[in-house]
């Protein structure tokens, strides 16, 4: 097997990180049935590597505005566009395709007035653009952070722990510059000990994990944990482009978000009004999960489609030609 290929073991790791980033690896080697330090040793190899990693996101520095942004470039410049829109930390996500877009890009705005300027200035002084569509999302149906790997059973899922809730003597509101300043270090390391985290931030470990179970009860910070798409045992995804009717879209909804094969989903405003992208076991598997799809939407259409050659950028964190990342991240925290 390649040494950057990730066998079983790995897979599980990551699908339990993918349920609880910051489950102790003691606890974790009780379900798994293996030892707390291959565990450690085993993820230090795939986050080195980029195969895998974990983001943090605190809600007051968070998108309150997003768009899927559909890009055709001129012939052969998919990637001075995508190279370029990189560097902009607004652009979060950058998927290469295949069909009538050459990219879908994932747009984040702090307000309205943020996304206008992308819209009607920034997207338009991209290199080599022919065409741009500009779909306002309305909501957020799934996300990333809702999928998983399953590469574990449903047994050994459930015996994950949670994070557990604030102590009853924890301060019940969190300073602005606490909650950014715990943000920041946990992006850099998610799965810091409350001691290394209380050293960078200058707190005690109790204050440290004071905060970061109070952010995360009251929804205040989400730590989620991605996969290089190419190394997973879902390497392939398909965007679709949806029209359904008004009336059904509360049912649509409903059965997107139960679908586990679904990444992404929303509503949106423009040309489409629902967005969704699947996760596919090879291209073969691609139009069995389209039928599924057309099953749980049955008042919908399916306008058109497309297929990721390759992910540029993943929620700050840029890619290689092989799909994983690099290590160069681009923070939404950025000044911009």
């Amino acid at each position: 097997m390649n040494k950057d290929q990730l066998d079983e073991l790995d897979l599980q790791i990551i699908n339990a990180l993918q349920i609880e980033p910051r489950v102790p690896w003691t606890s974790l080697a009780r379900i798994i049935g293996t030892d707390a330090v291959t565990l450690a040793r085993r993820w230090e190899r795939i986050s080195t590597k980029g195969l895998a990693w974990i983001s943090a996101v605190h809600e007051a520095d968070a998108p309150h505005s997003v768009a899927i942004v559909e890009i055709q470039c001129e012939s052969g410049q998919a990637l001075t566009t995508a190279a370029q829109a990189s560097r902009d930390p607004a652009i979060y996500s950058i998927d290469l395709t295949s069909g009538f877009r050459d990219i879908v890009m994932t747009l984040f705005a702090r307000n309205d007035d943020e996304l206008a300027e992308y819209i009607l200035v920034k997207l338009g002084q991209l290199p080599a653009v022919r065409l741009v569509r500009t779909n306002i999302v309305n909501v957020r149906v799934k996300t990333g952070a809702q999928w998983t790997l399953r590469a574990l059973t449903d047994g050994q899922a459930e015996r994950i722990p949670r994070f557990r809730p604030p102590r009853p003597g924890a301060a019940k509101v969190v300073p602005q510059q606490t909650m950014s300043g715990v943000a920041r270090a946990l992006e850099g390391n998610a799965r810091a000990t409350n001691v290394e985290l209380a050293e960078t931030l200058g707190m005690s470990p109790q204050r440290v994990g004071d905060a970061i179970a109070t952010m995360r009860h009251q929804g205040y910070l989400d730590l989620r944990v991605d996969i290089a798409q190419p190394y997973s045992t879902w390497p392939t995804v398909l965007w679709y482009f949806i029209r359904a009717p008004s009336s059904s879209i509360s049912a649509a909804q409903e059965s997107l978000a139960g679908m586990p094969e679904v990444q992404f989903a929303c509503v949106s405003t423009g040309q489409w009004n629902l967005i969704v992208a699947l996760s596919a076991r090879n291209v073969a598997d691609a139009p069995r999960l389209e039928a599924k799809l057309e099953e749980r939407l049955p008042n919908a259409t399916i306008m058109d489609r497309s297929m990721v050659i390759r992910v540029f950028k993943h929620l700050g964190h840029l890619m290689d030609r092989s799909g994983r990342a690099t290590g160069d991240f681009i923070s939404l925290f950025e000044d911009r």
